[in-house]
């Protein structure tokens, strides 16, 4: 095969992208439409576009702990990959991306649900108990330790008979009486 039918063989592509927690709608529609206008100038068209909202990272990007996930599968000529990694690489917003190359030959036209390709928007970030140095490391209990620490005192307080620590244990039956 040529290197120029390679170049215009469609492929398959998926793009994760994570967003900062604090990204709003107009930021999210910004990337998104960026990334839509890409994979159109290589000849491709999208098949999905999935917001999989607010999750915890594994670990802390940018001093975030959160990222707002965003999804898209499309087909593309060559060179699709690269100028979307150099889109998402300069927008300030993006805190991590990957991108997987699906099927290298797609053969078949490709159908697409219109429902698939809508972009579900960025709902506002909800506040969040932020834990302090002390509280992360152990030291002070959290909200959600003194809740259940406050449970459990709530569980004792409904218990009737509290046994006397102090009284003399009764005395053993002896052997062979009943």
């Amino acid at each position: 095969m040529t290197a120029a039918a390679a170049k215009d063989r469609i492929r398959e592509y998926e793009v994760v992208y994570v967003l900062a927690p604090n990204a709003d709608n107009a930021e999210a529609e910004r990337i998104n439409g960026k990334v839509t206008e890409i994979v159109s100038s290589f000849g491709g068209k999208l098949l999905k576009l999935d917001n999989w909202g607010r999750r915890k990272l594994a670990y802390i990007i940018r001093k975030h702990a959160r990222g707002i996930f965003i999804y898209v599968k499309f087909v593309a000529r060559a060179g699709v990959v690269a100028e979307i990694e150099r889109n998402l690489r300069i927008a300030d917003s993006v805190l991590r991306y990957q991108s997987t190359l699906l099927n290298p030959h797609v053969i078949e036209e490709v159908a697409v649900d219109p429902e698939d390709i809508k972009f579900s928007p960025v709902l506002p970030a909800e506040p969040e108990e932020e834990l302090s140095f002390e509280q992360r490391l152990g030291l002070v209990p959290s909200a959600f330790r003194k809740q259940r620490e406050e449970e459990d005192l709530d569980a004792l307080d409904d218990v009737d008979e509290v046994p006397d620590l102090n009284a003399e244990p009764a005395a053993a039956p002896a052997r062979g009486e009943s």
